[in-house]
């Protein structure tokens, strides 16, 4: 089973974006994976899932993230 969290979120954006046949034969057994974890899930939905679990676990994008908000100006 994988592990892949699929969450419904509100408000979704439109993404553009252009990847290798590769990747996207891959994706396309992922999608199979997922759906049978989830029922009705769409390549939206899992994508965005991938996108949060790297996020989460991407420690050098995680202490990026830390330093940008230390450098902020405190709000009012």
């Amino acid at each position: 089973m994988i592990d892949l969290e699929i969450q419904v979120q509100s408000e979704p954006v439109s993404r553009k974006f252009r990847i290798r046949k590769e990747v996207s034969e891959e994706f396309d057994l992922y999608m199979k994976a997922a759906q049978e974890k989830t029922p009705g899930a769409d390549e939206s939905l899992v994508l965005e899932a991938i996108l949060r679990n790297h996020f989460k676990r991407d420690k050098g994008f995680r202490a990026w993230m830390q330093n940008r908000d230390a450098q902020k100006p405190a709000g009012p």
